[in-house]
């Protein structure tokens, strides 16, 4: 566990590295405003070494924001994602609304602007896939496709002990809550947890939370479960009684969103995701 440390440079993404015997990695990246910090922690930990490789989860804005400047500071750095992530960070239209939720991000934690960036750098540089083994030296990391929150989500198992979660399985707040974050499929979401239920391991990384309790780690994945099930019962019982999206989009927010969350996560991210969940639950409903 000591190779494995917290470099987070910023509120709203998390960062971890892995000091690997061959190669030092990163998971995910965070966002663009905090990219100063990100690297300076980088450097401290790595002192003379390189960072090699940076696996990312999926291409949202808050796990990938930090790319561009990470490949400009370590231009060996090799991006490792799923090939729909490739295929996202190759749109004109994609990286448009990167940029722009970045500077969001930036204005909401008080940064005036995020420095300006080259979009070719926001690239996969190499594609993985399911059961993929990446050697760091005597550490090994695993890949799981874990679809669910969106089409290029990824999980990570590394050495065959610590479960990096993707998003499709849920992410955890400090109070213990565990929020889903399925916005392209509940179905998968399901899948996804169930299939990280079954991996061998010891510890799990949660999404925007970090490293669970181990005492937690046994009901973590019920939480995940329960938590897909509670919001698909709520949002299908206030729709079969005829009400309307907003409606529930405002009940829903009332009923899940407790005063911890609302300290972690911006009330428009919050309901960005959940509106997008209730969409997925109604059109899996239609």
């Amino acid at each position: 566990m000591e190779k494995i440390i917290n470099v987070t440079g910023g509120k709203g993404g998390n960062a971890f590295l892995i000091r690997g015997e061959n190669k030092n990695a990163l998971f995910d990246c965070g966002m663009a405003y905090c990219e100063a910090q990100l690297i300076s922690n980088i450097k401290n930990e790595l002192r003379e070494s390189d960072l090699d490789l940076i696996f990312i989860s999926h291409s949202h804005y808050d796990h990938v924001g930090a790319i561009p400047y990470l490949k400009k500071e370590w231009p060996q750095c090799r991006v490792l994602g799923a090939r729909h992530a490739e295929q996202i960070l190759i749109r004109p239209n994609a990286l448009k609304k990167i940029k722009e939720l970045g500077q969001q991000a930036a204005t909401f934690y008080g940064v005036n602007k995020i420095i300006e960036y080259d979009d070719r750098l926001m690239q996969v540089d190499d594609i993985l896939k399911e059961g993929d083994l990446m050697n760091l030296g005597k550490m090994k990391v695993r890949v799981l496709e874990t679809k669910g929150h969106t089409q290029c989500s990824l999980s990570f198992l590394l050495d065959d002990k610590i479960l990096f979660a993707s998003e499709s399985t849920g992410y955890m707040s400090q109070s213990g809550t565990v929020y889903p974050a399925f916005i392209t499929s509940s179905a998968e979401a399901l899948t996804s947890i169930d299939k990280c239920k079954k991996v061998k391991h010891q510890f799990i990384v949660s999404p925007h939370y970090g490293l669970v309790k181990e005492t937690d780690t046994f009901d973590y994945w019920k939480k995940c479960t329960i938590a897909v099930d509670e919001t698909k019962k709520f949002v299908l019982a206030l729709f079969e009684q005829g009400y309307a999206e907003d409606f529930i989009l405002s009940e829903y927010e009332k009923v899940f969103r407790d005063a911890q969350s609302r300290l972690e996560q911006p009330d428009l991210a919050f309901r960005i995701n959940a509106q997008n969940m209730i969409k997925v639950l109604l059109n899996e409903k239609r």
